[in-house]
């Protein structure tokens, strides 16, 4: 066995580790709210109430809101001036939130508005159909408002959803992994990793080099002046999505919207997440090809990969960051089969250590404007 295969392996082991560990912190999280949730259905009053909103995204036809309804919140955003110790106290409250199961939300698009019930952990997904938004172009908003719940003392509470419809103007869209394509997780160091996946922020956690102005030029496109859509998808937990908002944002990569998972007491889905939230993404825009990027630990190759054969000529170009970079030696075997497979599906899969090399790829291949002569 090569030793770039053994890395391969030891890289995967460490993730799913990773995986697991927040994934345990999720089934805490059910079980306390199951207890809780019952012992206020029968005892108790409805403290005050949070939604919480995921940025969306929609077409000119219709669009899906997502959220959480969550009762006495004790969810943190994360602060730039946070201690380490305050970081880790953040990190944990997100997994302490207290949803609120069966309550009935009504949103709202100009006219047109759509009702709703959260499901026993709290989440929603209402899909609102409005003609108004066929004259939106970029971010625009819906109102959601919490209209019923199934305990006393309801206080109406409002919130607003972002939606992302994407410009007409778009070449094409963007669609990102965000755990070791994006964000560093130290994946081939076990214990520096799980103590930064715990204690780190916002602020403190670094993307990759190059990662930003890559993502920038992609959103730019060959005209530079595109505005090509991005869209995060990750097997992160939805505990973690206002910590990896605000790790986008401050560190300049394209808003977009993210698609994450609920991980609860439930069995794993029988259809893996990602490659289900990639197809959902290609379904809704029909009429764009997309750049997929994602990292060589896990399955994002072969997933991006079952797509381009299930979807011929919607992948223009696919780029794997590969995490042996340590290794003097690589499992070519699998980049040559891999690269070979891409190439007869009509596409192409570069594998990079760095964010500039696919930043030259997408140059060359009129994906990205050319930089300015000097």
């Amino acid at each position: 066995m090569s030793r770039a295969l053994e890395e391969t392996k030891g890289v995967r082991r460490r993730q799913r580790w990773r995986s697991r560990v927040i994934r345990s912190l999720s089934r805490i999280e059910f079980v306390v709210d199951r207890v809780h949730w019952g012992l206020r259905q029968r005892y108790g009053r409805l403290g005050p109430l949070q939604v919480v909103t995921y940025r969306g995204f929609g077409t000119e036809a219709h669009a899906v809101l997502r959220g959480r309804v969550l009762e006495a919140s004790v969810l943190e955003r994360s602060l730039p001036a946070d201690s380490t110790f305050r970081s880790l106290r953040r990190m944990l409250r997100r997994f302490l939130s207290r949803e609120l199961p069966g309550a009935t939300l009504s949103a709202r698009f100009g006219a047109s508005a759509v009702a709703g019930v959260s499901d026993d952990e709290g989440y929603f997904a209402l899909p609102l159909v409005s003609p108004d938004f066929e004259r939106q172009s970029g971010w625009t908003s819906a109102e959601i408002e919490i209209v019923g719940a199934k305990v006393r003392g309801l206080v109406p509470v409002r919130a607003t959803a972002e939606i992302l419809i994407p410009s007409k103007s778009a070449e094409f869209g963007i669609i990102s992994d965000i755990d070791d394509t994006v964000l560093q997780t130290y994946v081939t160091q076990k214990l520096k990793m799980l103590w930064v996946t715990l204690s780190g922020s916002a602020f403190t956690r670094m993307p990759f080099e190059g990662t930003s102005e890559l993502y920038r030029a992609l959103v730019r496109g060959a005209s530079g002046e595109a505005d090509n859509p991005v869209f995060y998808v990750s097997k992160s937990p939805w505990n973690l999505y206002d910590f990896l908002v605000d790790f986008i944002d401050h560190h300049g990569l394209p808003r977009g919207p993210l698609l994450l998972r609920d991980i609860g007491l439930h069995d794993e889905p029988p259809i893996d997440h990602k490659s289900a939230a990639v197809r959902e993404l290609l379904e809704t825009y029909r009429e764009l090809p997309f750049v997929l990027l994602g990292d060589s630990g896990e399955r994002d190759p072969e997933v991006y990969l079952e797509l381009a054969a299930h979807y011929p000529g919607r992948v223009a170009a696919i780029y794997i960051r590969n995490l042996n970079v340590n290794s003097r030696t690589r499992d070519r075997e699998r980049e040559r089969v891999l690269s070979e497979r891409a190439r007869s599906y009509g596409t192409e899969l570069l594998w990079i250590e760095r964010a500039s090399q696919a930043l030259v790829h997408a140059r060359e291949r009129g994906l990205a404007a050319s930089p300015p002569s000097a």
